[in-house]
Parts: structure tokens; sequence; C-alpha cells
């Protein structure tokens, strides 16, 4: 068999786990699907909170930078 033969076996399996998981890991009712089931102790949320926000905030700086000061904003973003 070819390259492409096991790389269409590879991602057709991929895609069927994937889809096993996510339907056997199912939230049954609305108030275990917004607090993960009571699954995630509150630090690991919080983190995952700042996490986010850290990130969402590097993108709009970044963008906002590269408007105003050219590309070399971007330096001054990654270095600060």
């Amino acid at each position: 068999m070819n390259t492409e033969v096991w790389t269409f076996i590879f991602v057709t399996i991929s895609l069927m786990l994937y889809l096993y998981i996510g339907w056997r890991s199912r939230v049954q009712d609305s108030k275990g699907f917004f607090v993960a089931d009571r699954g995630v102790p509150a630090i690991a949320n919080g983190a995952a909170t700042a996490a986010d926000f850290m990130s969402a905030v590097s993108f709009i700086s970044i963008a906002g930078a590269v408007s105003i000061l050219g590309y070399d904003g971007s330096y001054y973003v990654m270095a600060g």
C-alpha cells in the first residue's frame, strides 16, 4: 500500500476515535456542561481563565503595536 492509503486509514481511525470519545463523555444536562460536571478544581479553572485572558491580550496588543509602530512594534511586544 502506498502513503496515501496509509494516511487515509490513519485519519479515518483518528476521526472515529475522536467521535467515540466525544460521544462517551458528553454531558446529560446544562448544569453539568457549564461547570464541567464539577470535575475540574477551582485552581485549574482559574488558571485556564487567566491563560485565555493573557492569550487574547497578547494577540490584540501585537495587532495594535504593529498598526501603530509598523513591524518594529512586534519586536517591542515580544521583548516585553
